[in-house]
């Protein structure tokens, strides 16, 4: 009987397909974690953006007669009046200041996070529904129909007020 020394072939093959194997599955898991963390972030954008519009709105609710009902980036601002100490603003133009003001910061800052980003905006009585959605990053169809979570998109629905 001869006495063996090393590995054989089929060895070495085998023990670099169970490493292949499980090298394979903790890119996987990788990958899934990277797009469960860019959802996370988006979600986390665009809680921060509803509930900042929301706050405004409580602080000027003439600020709903300027929103509309959709609200995406390529929402027309209105012009955004200069008032000083001499001549005071009326709540027309602080709406008008504080609507220029929320949608440069969905601009700017939701611009890494944020991508195609709409909010749909109900009012009734005392009490306002918003309702926010946004494409995700794996998804290929940039058209935005509404605020509802659809294929590729995510959503959520906040209600404030009421009585």
């Amino acid at each position: 009987m001869r006495l063996q020394h090393g590995f054989s072939l089929v060895e070495v093959l085998v023990t670099l397909l169970i490493l292949k194997v499980g090298l394979l599955g903790v890119l996987a898991a990788q990958t899934f974690s990277l797009r469960q963390l860019q959802d996370a972030i988006q979600r986390t954008q665009a809680i921060a953006l509803s509930h900042g519009l929301l706050s405004e709105i409580r602080a000027n609710p003439d600020l709903t007669a300027l929103l509309g009902s959709h609200i995406t980036r390529q929402f027309e601002l209105p012009f955004d009046p200069t008032c000083n100490f001499e001549q005071a603003c009326t709540a027309q133009q602080v709406a008008a200041t504080q609507l220029n003001r929320w949608a440069h910061s969905l601009q700017t800052s939701a611009g890494a996070s944020l991508f195609n980003p709409a909010f749909c905006l109900q009012q009734q009585g005392g009490s306002v529904q918003l309702a926010v959605s946004w494409q995700q990053r794996s998804a290929t169809s940039t058209a935005v129909s509404g605020c509802d979570a659809t294929n590729g998109r995510s959503a959520f629905v906040i209600h404030a007020g009421g009585e």
